[in-house]
């Protein structure tokens, strides 16, 4: 019985309602003094339901006035008819949603003179792609990134290096590790040996895949944080980050991420070791 009060609820009837049309069908015919005596509802809230049934076309009644009002005559229709309701409904709602369509563009337009739907910030310059670089670092959340392994010799080692082993510390101890997807080529290679010749934490406290496709060839940072992405690009003539807050953009992202995610290389420490050492990283430590 539960799954049939339930299931007509879901129909549109309430609680009550349902119960006291399960009874109608039950008698066969009846009055609201009966289903109020059967049922333990008020007499006052059963001709309320009757009604409400009525309506609906479920049950059909003959009214009584005054005093012989608590013996109207109560007979349900074939249950059938809720099928029937139901397929009239969902005609009604497929040319609704017809008219919808026609009408949206003008709704839309008048709800999107107040509300931003997006948010953009624009950085220029080396300064601009660091700041939004630094921005990665704000909030603890999921984040993915595709990386091309941003040049040392455009923002300064002391910026790459001391930003790396702070978010290398910072991750030891955070919720969530950050998703790092790159190309693998000669210059992606380099950065890796050298970052993790400095500290082997640097593939720990991250996880880093790769893909080794010409293909894939990016030549942006790019975090998908939240409802945010964040776009650094330090690339020959081109400075500049960039900072998009779109719910819809970030999710469309993520998804293309984690697809191209599924295909790519996990980086081990087997694997950094069998690209060889870092020869910039020996002269740079002085070592032969």
């Amino acid at each position: 019985m539960n799954t049939v009060i339930r299931t007509l609820q879901r129909f549109g009837l309430g609680e009550n309602e349902a119960k006291v049309y399960v009874q109608i069908l039950k008698d066969g015919e009846t009055s609201p003094y009966r289903l109020a005596r059967e049922t333990g509802i008020p007499r006052t809230t059963i001709y309320e339901h009757v009604m409400s049934l009525a309506l609906k076309g479920l049950i059909e009644l003959e009214k009584s006035d005054g005093l012989a009002k608590q013996q109207t005559k109560l007979r349900p229709k074939n249950p059938s008819i809720l099928r029937k309701i139901v397929w009239q409904r969902k005609e009604e709602m497929s040319k609704l949603d017809v008219d919808l369509v026609h009408i949206l563009p003008e709704l839309k337009s008048e709800y999107h003179k107040t509300e931003p739907n997006a948010d953009f910030m624009f950085y220029p310059g080396i300064e601009g792609a660091k700041k939004v670089m630094l921005m990665e670092d704000e909030g603890q959340m999921q984040e993915y990134v595709w990386d091309y392994q941003t040049p040392m010799d455009s923002m300064g080692p002391e910026f790459i290096n001391e930003w790396v082993s702070r978010t290398t510390e910072a991750m030891k101890n955070s919720k969530w590790k950050v998703k790092e997807l790159f190309p693998l080529n000669e210059w992606s290679r380099h950065v890796t040996t050298y970052q993790y010749g400095r500290d082997p934490n640097y593939i720990k406290s991250r996880e880093f895949r790769y893909i080794d496709d010409p293909v894939f060839d990016i030549k942006q940072r790019f975090a998908i944080k939240g409802e945010r992405v964040l776009i650094s690009n330090i690339e020959e003539d081109e400075m500049w980050g960039l900072v998009i807050k779109s719910p819809s953009l970030a999710k469309s992202l993520r998804s293309i991420f984690l697809m191209t995610w599924q295909i790519a290389k996990p980086v081990t420490d087997e694997v950094v070791k069998s690209w060889g050492s870092n020869e910039f990283l020996m002269a740079e430590q002085g070592k032969p």
